[in-house]
C-alpha cells in the first residue's frame, strides 16, 4: 500500500511539476514575442523618425525654391546663401536616409527599404534638378512634387501598414 501510495504522490509531483514547466516556457515565449514586437515597432518609428528629418530639410529647400523661382538673376545674396546651406543640409541628413535603410533590412523589410528608396532617391533627384537657373518653369516643380507626394504616400501607407501589423 505504501509503494502506490509513493507512486501516486511521485505522479502528482511530476504532472504538477510538468504543468509548471509547461506555463512557465509558455510565459517566457510570450514575453519574448511581446518583446520582439515591441522592438520591431520602436525600429519602425525610428525609420519614421529619421525620413520626418530628411523630408523637413526637403521641404525647407523646396519651399526656397519656390520662392526664388526659376531665374537666377531674381535671388537675392541672402537667398544663395541661404539655398547654399540648404543643399549641404540637405546632403548631409541623407545619412539619416542611410540609417534607416539598415534598420528596414535589419528587419527584413526589403519592399518598404525600396519604396524608401523611391522616395528619397526623388527628393535627391529634385535637388539636382531644380535651381534657380536649371528649370525653365514653376509648373516644373510642382508636378515633380505632385509625383513625389505620390511617391512618398506609397511609402508611408506601406510604413504604417507595417507599422500596424507590427503592433498587433
Amino acid at each position: 500500500m505504501e509503494i502506490i501510495e509513493t507512486v501516486a504522490m511521485l505522479v502528482l509531483g511530476a504532472l504538477f511539476g510538468g504543468f509548471s514547466v509547461y506555463f512557465s516556457v509558455k510565459e517566457k515565449l510570450r514575453l519574448v514575442s511581446e518583446h520582439k514586437s515591441q522592438r520591431r515597432t520602436t525600429l519602425l518609428e525610428e525609420v519614421a523618425e529619421h525620413l520626418g528629418k530628411v523630408t523637413h530639410t526637403y521641404s525647407k529647400y523646396a519651399s526656397l525654391i519656390n520662392e526664388i523661382g526659376p531665374k537666377a538673376d531674381r535671388m537675392s545674396l541672402k537667398q544663395q546663401k541661404e539655398l547654399d546651406e540648404l543643399s549641404g543640409q540637405f546632403v548631409d541628413v541623407f545619412e539619416q536616409v542611410s540609417v534607416a535603410d539598415a534598420k528596414l533590412l535589419l528587419l527584413g523589410e526589403k519592399r518598404l527599404q525600396k519604396s524608401m528608396k523611391l522616395y528619397t532617391g526623388k527628393m535627391a533627384q529634385f535637388r539636382k534638378q531644380f535651381y534657380p537657373g536649371r528649370y525653365h518653369s514653376s509648373e516644373q516643380t510642382t508636378a515633380f512634387k505632385k509625383e513625389l507626394g505620390t511617391v512618398r504616400d506609397q511609402f508611408y501607407d506601406t510604413l504604417s501598414e507595417r507599422y500596424d501589423q507590427a503592433a498587433g
